[in-house]
Formats: C-alpha cells, sequence, structure tokens
C-alpha cells in the first residue's frame, strides 16, 4: 500500500511539472516579462549578494589579520572583530577611489589635454602622409578631390544624429541613475550579510533541509563547495593577478621614463580583469595614449608590453589563476563567448567561473556513473 502511495506521489509530481512546462512553454513571452520584473523588484538584493560576495574576500584577510581579537577574554573585543573588518575593508576601498582620483585623474586630464593641444599637428601628419601614399602609388589624378569629405554635409548629419540619440541619452541617464540606487541599497545590504554572513547561512540551509528532500540538499550542499571554492579561487587570483601586472607594468614605465606611469598601470590592471580580451584593449588603449604624448617612446612601451604579456601568460595567469579554474583554453573561450553573449560584460567575468563549475560537477556526475557501469575509458 505504502509502495502504490509513493508511486501515486510520483506520477502526481511528474503530471503536475509536465503541466506547469506546458503553461511556461506556451506563454514564454509573458513568463519572460514576469522574471524581468521580478528580476528588476529584487536587483538591489543581487547587488548585495554579489558585493558582499566579493568583499568578503578582502574581509577575510582583515579576519586573520584581527585573529588575535577572537581569542580574547573581553566580550567586547570578540564582537568588535567582525565590524573593525568590514570598517578596514571599506577604508581600503576609498583609499583605492582616492589614489585614483589623486593620482590617475590629472594625469588622465593632462594627456587628453596635450592630445588636444597637438591634434592639429598631428591632423597635418596624417594628411601629409596620406598625400605621399597617394603620390607613391600614382593616384594624383583627382583622386584626393574625389575621396575628400563634404564637411558641411558631415556636420548636418552629425546634428540629425544628435538629435535622434537624445531620447536613447535620457533613457541610459534614467537606467544608470537606477544602477547607481541599487548600487547604493546593494552595498547596504552587503554591510548587513558581511556582518551575519554566518547567521544567513544557518538560517538558508534550515530552510532548504526543512522544505527539500535531505537528498537533494546534500547534492546542492556539496555543489555550492564546488561553486564557492571555484569562484573564490578564480576572483582572488583575477584580482591578485591584475594587481601584479600593474605593479610589473608601473615599475618598467619608471625604469623607461614614459610618463603618465600610474594611469598606464591602473588602465592595464583594470582591463586585466576582464579573461583574454581585457589585457589586449588595455594594452591597444594604453598604447595609443603614448604614442600620442611621447610618439618617441611608443616602440620602448610596446616592447615592454610585449615582455609582460608574454610574462603573464606564461608564468603569472596559468599559477594564479589557471589553477582555480581547471579548464583547457577551448573552454575557457567558449564559456567567455557564452556568458558575454547572454549576460554581457557580467557574464564576461563570471562565464568562465560559472562554466568551471559545471565541468567539475558534470566530470564528478560521469565518473560516478562510469564507475556503477564498472566501465574504463581510457585516454
Amino acid at each position: 500500500m505504502a509502495e502504490e502511495i509513493k508511486k501515486a506521489k510520483t506520477g502526481l509530481i511528474m503530471i503536475t511539472y509536465a503541466i506547469l512546462l506546458l503553461a511556461g512553454l506556451l506563454n514564454l513571452n509573458g513568463l519572460l516579462s514576469f522574471l524581468g520584473k521580478v528580476i528588476s523588484l529584487i536587483s538591489p538584493f543581487l547587488y548585495g549578494i554579489a558585493i558582499a560576495y566579493v568583499l568578503n574576500l578582502l574581509m577575510r584577510l582583515f579576519e586573520r589579520l584581527f585573529s588575535f581579537m577572537g581569542n580574547s577574554r573581553n566580550l567586547l573585543i570578540r564582537r568588535l572583530k567582525r565590524p573593525l573588518s568590514i570598517l578596514c575593508v571599506f577604508l581600503t576601498l576609498v583609499v583605492i577611489v582616492v589614489a585614483w582620483m589623486v593620482l590617475a585623474i590629472p594625469q588622465l586630464s593632462s594627456s587628453v589635454s596635450n592630445i588636444a593641444t597637438n591634434m592639429p599637428e598631428y591632423v597635418a601628419d596624417v594628411e601629409r602622409f596620406l598625400n605621399k601614399t597617394i603620390e607613391d602609388l600614382g593616384l594624383k589624378g583627382g583622386f584626393w578631390q574625389k575621396v575628400s569629405l563634404n564637411w558641411n554635409e558631415m556636420v548636418s548629419k552629425a546634428g540629425q544624429a544628435i538629435s535622434s540619440t537624445f531620447p536613447r541619452i535620457f533613457a541610459f541617464t534614467k537606467n544608470f541613475a537606477g544602477f547607481i540606487i541599487n548600487m547604493a541599497t546593494g552595498i547596504l545590504i552587503s554591510i548587513y550579510m558581511l556582518a551575519a554572513k554566518e547567521k544567513l547561512l544557518f538560517i538558508l540551509r534550515k530552510l532548504m533541509y526543512a522544505w527539500l528532500p535531505k537528498r537533494f540538499c546534500n547534492r546542492l550542499m556539496d555543489i555550492c563547495a564546488v561553486a564557492n571554492r571555484t569562484f573564490r579561487g578564480y576572483f582572488s587570483g583575477m584580482i591578485m593577478n591584475a594587481l601584479i601586472v600593474g605593479v610589473m607594468a608601473f615599475t618598467g614605465m619608471i625604469i623607461l621614463g614614459i610618463p603618465n606611469a600610474f594611469l598606464l598601470s591602473m588602465i592595464l590592471a583594470v582591463t586585466g580583469l576582464i579573461p583574454i580580451i581585457g589585457p589586449l584593449l588595455g594594452s591597444i588603449l594604453s598604447f595609443i595614449i603614448v604614442l600620442l604624448v611621447v610618439p618617441e617612446k611608443a616602440l620602448l612601451y610596446a616592447i615592454l608590453l610585449l615582455v609582460i604579456q608574454q610574462m603573464d601568460s606564461i608564468l603569472i595567469y596559468p599559477r594564479v589563476v589557471g589553477r582555480s579554474i581547471g579548464l583547457g583554453g577551448i573552454w575557457i573561450l567558449f564559456s567567455l563567448i557564452l556568458g558575454g553573449s547572454l549576460f554581457g560584460i557580467v557574464g564576461t567575468i563570471a562565464g568562465i567561473p560559472a562554466f568551471a563549475v559545471v565541468w567539475t560537477v558534470m566530470r564528478k556526475l560521469t565518473n560516478n556513473r562510469l564507475r556503477k557501469k564498472e566501465i574504463v575509458i581510457e585516454p
């Protein structure tokens, strides 16, 4: 009797699942719209979770630094360990932002001003180069006049383009303001999450084991452990790798006498947080700045970039980041393209560790199934 009741429950669950799946497929647009509204409502909490997870990497360092407070006999000192660690995390962020504003922004302003001042000379050099190239190719017969630009028409079209983009600019401004509000709310939420992370995880585990099958919860906990280990190692490695590249670039530019060393090293470090394409974009952008500001140093800077990128790809990245991923080059590229296509810049950054988690779980499940079937696959 009990077996029949169990089968009936299983069948009822499967029928209910099939009905819900069919209803969702038949009303896919409405379902996506509903999910979009739900995500929009809870987006501050999603921001808070993401911010808290990243900041927790830094907070763990301060908690280790203040570990002696946890062993104190004074209750007040023990309770001050977590708030002091959180305070140090945000003070570190403030110092980084202030350093950027004090050191990098003046250099950026100086570079832009220098480029703007010398722009007529750059344009004249380009025009002389084009004229010489046309003469060398024997294309003087009215060719330059044919390909010359109609500036009045360009100005008119530019005005029309600017007018048509005003609604988009307004929409972007509105979305950006919403993003700032969500980020500010997310920071406040992240402070509470960091302060009570053990309590929140305990409540989450209680709810999960109370309402879901124990076997499913155990598997989910294993997956969460793999995900936490992978994401923590990946983000820690990426940040460390970016810092190493920035310090190497800064030191090299100081030795070679290349100006704006702090600004250029910051560009390389920040863009280095974007997998694969980030270092290339940072190198191109910083090289253009050097080429326009101090063209006589451009070749030296290009050689410096080549040396840093080779050292990073051969020595630093595999040891600092590669071990936390456990993926081959083709799968890293696949996860980068897939994540970027689906979720934009967030997918580009988080796509690789997310795919690494899926890869690890699938590999474990596959090996378990092969072991149960007593099948051995030779490489």
